[in-house]
C-alpha cells in the first residue's frame, strides 16, 4: 500500500481535488487526510500551540504507521479559516513548509493552492526531493 498526506482545510470543496492530484502527484493509492480551518495559517503563525502538536501528532501516524511518501499543506480561495487573500495565504503556505520540513527533513513536502474553480496549483515544495 502507498499513502501520502493532505494537511488539508475541512472545507468539504477542496477535498477530492486535493485527493486526486496528490494520488497522481505522488503515485499513491491512499492520501491520508489530516483537516483543520486554515492549516497553512495554524502551522505558519502557531498562535495555538495545542493545535499545532494536535495536527504533528496526527502527521505522525500517517509517516509512521502508513510510510507516508510525501506531505502536502493547502490552502486555498474563499477560506473561513483563513480568510486572507491569495498572497498572504501563500506566504503561510511557504512558512508552513519551512516549519513542516524541520519536523520532516526526509519526506517531500508540497504547498499546494485551490483556486475559485477547485483547480489545484503547486506552488511551493522544500526542493529536498522534489
Amino acid at each position: 500500500m502507498s499513502f501520502c498526506t493532505a494537511v488539508n482545510c475541512m472545507d468539504g470543496r477542496v477535498q477530492l481535488p486535493v485527493i486526486r492530484y496528490l494520488q497522481d502527484r505522488f503515485n499513491v493509492l491512499y492520501v491520508d487526510s489530516i483537516t483543520e480551518p486554515g492549516p497553512n495559517l495554524v502551522l505558519a503563525k502557531h498562535t495555538d500551540e495545542d493545535l499545532v502538536q494536535s495536527v504533528l501528532k496526527r502527521i505522525n501516524i500517517s509517516v509512521d504507521k502508513h510510510s507516508s511518501v510525501g506531505i502536502a499543506l493547502v490552502g486555498h480561495n474563499d477560506c473561513a479559516g483563513n480568510p486572507a487573500s491569495r498572497d498572504e495565504q501563500e506566504q503561510h503556505l511557504i512558512s508552513g513548509i519551512q516549519f513542516l520540513d524541520l519536523q520532516y527533513p526526509n519526506i517531500p513536502i508540497i504547498g499546494l493552492w485551490v483556486d475559485e474553480n477547485l483547480e489545484v496549483h503547486e506552488i511551493e515544495n522544500n526542493n529536498s526531493f522534489v
